[in-house]
């Protein structure tokens, strides 16, 4: 059964979830990783929304993180600030799950703006910014990123979240807990070496290859060989599991012209109108 780079991506991201964790989970491809968890290994753990809905239910992808009506219900529900001071800043977040625009080689995050931050110009792209990712990623046990439309790049034309900053005990000295665990691209799976806390390759996608790994990755990116260890080779998605994450979001990645043809598309009766018999 054909698959795109992005189910897989999605899938893979899901395993990271351990049944019975607290995960606070960002919108969009994120939030299909966490159902497939709860769907799958992990019935209970707990996915936690940015605005507060904890424990939800969800039958299919919330239209935003404080979107009820994509739920089949939820334990309680509390807001922002107590998402911050009840549970984050105690250490109750085991992880959290959220997109990158920008990563660097330590895991650091850049969601504010493509480009020059204080002089506006043609060539810059104002993006949806921190909203939590910086609270998260700054204080959650650990952070998984997922890279879709973003890049890797050399230095982040903005700081909006926190990684392991400098390298090494950086982020340990800035006092901040945590850090980014892993990197989940459409092409393979990174992770950070212990001591310099620098990314490296762990798992490869099929029919993808070192060669087409280094063509996005603007530094000197090692593997897992350079630390005694082995590049995992990732199975194929099963058809079950493809079934699940189309019925829960059948436009999962596609947006812009694309998805918006797609959801017309879908729409009762436009292969008829389409075909003139309406």
């Amino acid at each position: 059964m054909k698959y795109r780079r992005v189910e897989i991506m999605v899938l893979e991201t899901s395993k990271e979830i351990q049944d019975g964790e607290v995960a606070i989970i960002g919108q969009g491809i994120p939030m299909t990783a966490g159902a497939i968890a709860k769907r799958s290994h992990a019935p209970n753990a707990v996915i936690l929304t940015e605005a507060g809905m904890v424990n939800v239910n969800m039958f299919q992808n919330l239209e935003d993180v404080a979107d009820p009506g994509s739920t089949k219900g939820f334990s309680y529900s509390i807001d922002l600030f107590d998402v911050f001071t009840t549970i984050v800043h105690r250490g109750y977040a085991d992880l959290c799950i959220l997109g990158a625009a920008q990563i660097d080689k330590y895991g650091n995050v850049n969601t504010t703006v493509v480009g020059d931050y204080c002089i506006k110009s043609r060539s810059d792209m104002r993006l949806p910014g921190s909203g939590g990712a910086n609270e998260f990623a700054g204080h959650c046990n650990r952070t998984i990123y997922t890279v879709v439309g973003g890049h890797f790049v050399e230095e982040l034309d903005y700081l909006t979240s926190p990684g392991w900053l400098e390298g090494g005990d950086s982020r340990k000295k800035a006092g901040l807990l945590g850090g980014p665990s892993a990197v989940f691209s459409q092409y393979g799976i990174f992770r950070f070496e212990e001591h310099s806390k620098e990314m490296y390759l762990s798992a490869l996608y099929p029919e993808t290859t070192l060669e087409d790994i280094r063509k996005i990755i603007p530094w000197d990116l090692k593997t897992a060989e350079d630390f005694g260890k082995t590049v995992r080779e990732v199975e194929p998605p099963t058809k079950a599991e493809l079934f699940f994450m189309r019925e829960f979001e059948p436009f999962l990645g596609i947006s812009g012209h694309e998805g918006r043809l797609l959801q017309v598309k879908s729409l009762p009766g436009y292969y008829e109108k389409k075909e003139g018999k309406k």
